[in-house]
C-alpha cells in the first residue's frame, strides 16, 4: 500500500428556521442565510466569478459558534463532509461552462449529520438538475457526485491552481481533540494531450500535543458514475488501494484526452481504518468528451 431535488418540502425547511444572513467579509455573495439551532449557529452564502475561461461557483459556510466545531455536509455545491473551526469559514469552489447563475435549493446536513436544512445558492444548469434527482429529496451524499450533462469545455492553458486548509480528526469519537489541520494544493496542469492532476499537503495538529494522528487516515477516491477513466488513471498511476497519509505528501496522475473536456464532480475521502468518513474534499477532474462513458 502506497504511502502517500426533488427539494425538500416546505415542512421540512421550516424544521429549522433560516433568515436574510448577516454580510461578512469573509462569507461573501448574493444568497446569505443565517441558521440556528440548538448549540449550532452558522450562516451560508454563495457567489459566482465568471473572469475567466471556465465559470467558478463559490458556497461558504460560517461557524458562527465561538466554541464548538460545525461538522456539514452540503452535497449539490461538493461541501460535503467538511469541518469548520468556531469562528471560522469554509468554501468550496466548482467549475462549469454555464455562466447563467440562477438560485437553488440545497439540502444541508449538520452537526451529527442527521439533522437536516434546505439553504440557497447560486448554481447552474446541472446543479438544478441535481435538485431534482431522488438522492436529493433523501439528503444523501451521492447527490454531489451525480453528473447531468453539462456543457464541454477547454481546459485553460494556465491550468488549475488553488490552495485550502481541510480539517480532519484522526478519531470521530474525540474531534475536538484529535482534529488535524491539512494545507492542501490542488489542481491541474494541462499538457500534450490531456492534463495531469496533482494533489499536495502538509498535516499538523491543530492543538500541540493533542492526540491527533495522521497515521490512522487514509485517502480514497470517489468519482462520479461514467467516469472509469478516472478510476483507471487512478489505480493505475497512484494505487489500487488506499492512499495512507503522513506529515506530508501527495500524488499525482494524468489522463488523456482531446480539446473539449467534461466537468466531472470528484472527492477524495479521507477515513478511518474502520473506513468510517472522516472528511472529505472536491478536487476539479474532467473526462474527454468524447470518451466519458
Amino acid at each position: 500500500m502506497k504511502r502517500f431535488t426533488v427539494l425538500f418540502s416546505l415542512a421540512l425547511a421550516a424544521a429549522t428556521v433560516a433568515t436574510a444572513g448577516h454580510a461578512d467579509e469573509r462569507c461573501p455573495g448574493k444568497t446569505p442565510q443565517d441558521f440556528k439551532k440548538g448549540a449550532y449557529d452558522f450562516s451560508t452564502n454563495s457567489s459566482v466569478d465568471k473572469n475567466g475561461k471556465i465559470i467558478k461557483y463559490f458556497v461558504c459556510v460560517e461557524n458562527n459558534s465561538r466554541d464548538g466545531w460545525l461538522r456539514i455536509s452540503w452535497f449539490i455545491p461538493l461541501l460535503a463532509d467538511r469541518w469548520v473551526r468556531p469562528g471560522e469559514v469554509e468554501k468550496q469552489v466548482r467549475y462549469s461552462a454555464d455562466p447563467a447563475e440562477r438560485p437553488i435549493l440545497g439540502c444541508i446536513k449538520y452537526g451529527n449529520l442527521d439533522d437536516r436544512v434546505v439553504s440557497q445558492f447560486l448554481g447552474d444548469a446541472g446543479d438544478e438538475q441535481k435538485s431534482g434527482m431522488a438522492n436529493e429529496a433523501s439528503c444523501r451524499q451521492q447527490a454531489g457526485v451525480e453528473a447531468p450533462p453539462t456543457n464541454t469545455i477547454e481546459l485553460p492553458a494556465e491550468g488549475l491552481n488553488e490552495a485550502t486548509r481541510l480539517y480532519v480528526p484522526s478519531d470521530l469519537q474525540d474531534p475536538t481533540n484529535s482534529m488535524l489541520a491539512l494545507d492542501i494544493s490542488y489542481g491541474i496542469k494541462p499538457g500534450g494531450d490531456g492534463y495531469t492532476s496533482y494533489f499536495g499537503f502538509t498535516a499538523n495538529p491543530v492543538v500541540p500535543g493533542s492526540k491527533a494522528n495522521i497515521e490512522e487516515i487514509r485517502l480514497r477516491p470517489r468519482f462520479a458514475a461514467g467516469s472509469d477513466i478516472l478510476y483507471a488513471a487512478f489505480r493505475d498511476q497512484v494505487t489500487k488501494d488506499y492512499v495512507t497519509l503522513g506529515k506530508s505528501g501527495g500524488f499525482q496522475f494524468s489522463v488523456a484526452g482531446s480539446a473539449q473536456w467534461n466537468v466531472q464532480p470528484a472527492f477524495y475521502d479521507f477515513v478511518d481504518k474502520d473506513n468510517r468518513v472522516l472528511s472529505s474534499f472536491s478536487v476539479p477532474l474532467f473526462t474527454p468528451a468524447a470518451r466519458q462513458k
